[in-house]
């Protein structure tokens, strides 16, 4: 499906902006686009770890830290309980980072995916008990499982919760809920992940910043897709120094399997090559591999699980593709969410699937694997969508939900598969108006070559890390025409364009807009900025092309 273009205004107020701040005024617009106040400038172009917020800001932080040290002195039984995915190990690894020089018992409990499902189950309580334990601590989970948390509490158990799902309302029965997304949190930054919740928890407990375990939470701000600006920001930035380093091996043996160079690792390689490869495990077997991956002092055995991760990820794959072909084969291209659902779907693949036809058709998609008359799914929308609004609206159908604003998980009776579809088609339709929505580009400016330079691409850099809600710049220059042919070079084009003023070098990776480039016209193009192999020189990375 071609993409429409979106392209936002240029505002005469970057020009004052660019003179108070001595910057380039397309850095100003490149700010306000992505709704950086302006007293956020400086620290948003400079994120510093002394701009983190203390973590006693967040709720029941110091009833959490004051239950963690109880159970330490009268050396309790603790139990950790995470997610299965990046974000819930990486949570459960830095706070064993906290713990592991400590002499007391504790235990680890990760749910298995296809056996359990996500988050915390009533028969987990039922073995925790059995453990002897009197503090249960949920890590990337826990948010809205009241039930389950009632049980503990019944059976003695304290329930500390450390999580970023949003509530349905608040857990009263948690001796802690620490979860900036609360009704009544008033911490100035709602969208940390797990992990860096957990992070600021072990700040809390120590006392000071633990910067060696930056390298962790930026692996689940990464992998958990959360927004990429305020403390995440500054999380992310120092992390990807601390993953360059090398101080961690298992990041050395993942890049090592994966053919990547560890001093050049981007949000890009976290996301679709690391990340991939730490979350296989707990799609196909069981997550406490991973778990064990980063903690074993064993060399041979470190490697060997190494090798066990990648082969993970490959069956993973294969997995997908099967189960991708048999659903999208069941899309009907008039319905504004894609619900398919088929009996033994594989539950570790859903959202990957959900994920690439959400992509390709440009619908909300829900994908569920039918076990014993109950479906569990995955969920994946749009940017016109919100999921958590869509699924509250419709949940009279649903066993449990819960999740974000693009990504959700849920259970559901087979029997309510088909009269979930026809509401959730009704309320999604109604939100858009009856229009079938459009995949786009959402380009920051129009502008000329001349308005480009060197200094401006500086400037952009410092916008790095790009992602989530922090976007590659996108630049639309109109009426521009071919100085010289495409030449194929690897997996790229090289050209040389010209807007009638001034001449730029250009590339192009998508093969299919060759065709566009061959017409030899005029042309639109939509491009971002990199440094060319020239000193002192930039060259434009050209995404799509029209007819002028």
């Amino acid at each position: 499906m071609r993409k429409e273009w979106k392209i936002k205004k240029f505002s005469e107020k970057s020009l004052d902006l660019a003179k108070k701040y001595s910057l380039h005024p397309i850095t100003i617009q490149l700010l306000l686009n992505r709704n950086i106040k302006e007293e956020d400038f400086s620290s948003f172009l400079n994120p510093q770890m002394r701009n983190l917020f203390s973590p006693f800001l967040l709720p029941d932080m110091d009833k959490a830290v004051y239950r963690i040290k109880e159970a330490l002195e009268k050396k309790e039984k603790i139990v950790l309980f995470g997610d299965y995915d990046v974000d819930g190990i990486t949570s459960l690894l830095i706070f064993y980072d906290y713990l592991k020089d400590s002499s007391f018992s504790f235990s680890f409990y990760i749910p298995h995916r296809l056996e359990e499902g996500y988050g915390l189950n009533k028969e987990a309580i039922k073995k925790i008990k059995k453990e002897k334990a009197s503090l249960l601590i949920c890590f990337d989970c826990g948010t809205n499982a009241y039930e389950e948390i009632e049980e503990a509490y019944n059976l003695g158990i304290d329930t500390i919760v450390i999580d970023h799902h949003t509530p349905k309302k608040n857990l009263n029965l948690a001796y802690a809920f620490v979860n900036p997304k609360r009704s009544d949190s008033s911490y100035p930054f709602k969208d940390l992940s797990s992990a860096a919740l957990t992070f600021k928890l072990v700040w809390a407990l120590k006392e000071k910043i633990p910067l060696h375990l930056l390298d962790l939470v930026a692996l689940s701000i990464v992998c958990d897709v959360v927004p990429l600006k305020g403390e995440n920001r500054i999380l992310l930035k120092e992390g990807i120094k601390w993953l360059r380093s090398g101080h961690r091996e298992e990041i050395e043996l993942l890049c090592r399997s994966a053919r990547l160079n560890l001093q050049n690792l981007t949000p890009y390689h976290i996301g679709y090559i690391l990340g991939p490869r730490l979350n296989a495990c707990g799609r196909i077997s069981s997550a406490l591999k991973v778990l064990n991956f980063f903690l074993t002092k064993d060399k041979n055995e470190k490697k060997n699980l190494a090798y066990q991760l990648e082969e993970y990820n490959q069956q993973r794959r294969k997995i997908e593709i099967e189960v991708t072909e048999e659903a999208e084969a069941m899309v009907n291209e008039e319905d504004f969410v894609h619900v398919l659902y088929k009996e033994r779907w594989h539950p570790g693949v859903l959202g990957i699937v959900a994920s690439r036809i959400a992509e390709k058709y440009w619908r909300p998609t829900f994908v569920v694997g039918i076990n014993q008359m109950i479906g569990r799914g995955s969920a994946r929308s749009i940017p016109q969508v919100n999921l958590v609004e869509v699924l509250s609206l419709c949940q009279k159908y649903l066993i449990t939900y819960g999740g974000h604003r693009k990504a959700c998980g849920f259970k559901i009776y087979e029997s309510n598969l088909e009269a979930f579809k026809e509401e959730i088609n009704s309320i999604v339709k109604d939100k858009l108006n009856g229009v079938f929505p459009r995949p786009f580009w959402e380009i920051d400016m129009k502008i000329k070559f001349k308005n480009l330079n060197f200094k401006l691409l500086e400037e952009i850099k410092k916008l790095e890390p790009f992602g989530e809600e922090n976007n590659l710049p996108l630049f639309l220059t109109q009426k521009v025409f071919l100085k010289s042919s495409p030449k194929k070079d690897g997996g790229k084009y090289q050209l040389w364009v010209s807007d009638n003023e001034l001449t730029m070098e250009a590339v192009i990776y998508d093969k299919e807009l060759i065709d566009f480039v061959n017409y030899n016209s005029s042309l639109d193009i939509i491009y971002s900025l990199e440094k060319s192999f020239y000193p002192n020189q930039i060259r434009l990375v050209i995404k799509d092309i029209r007819l002028s």
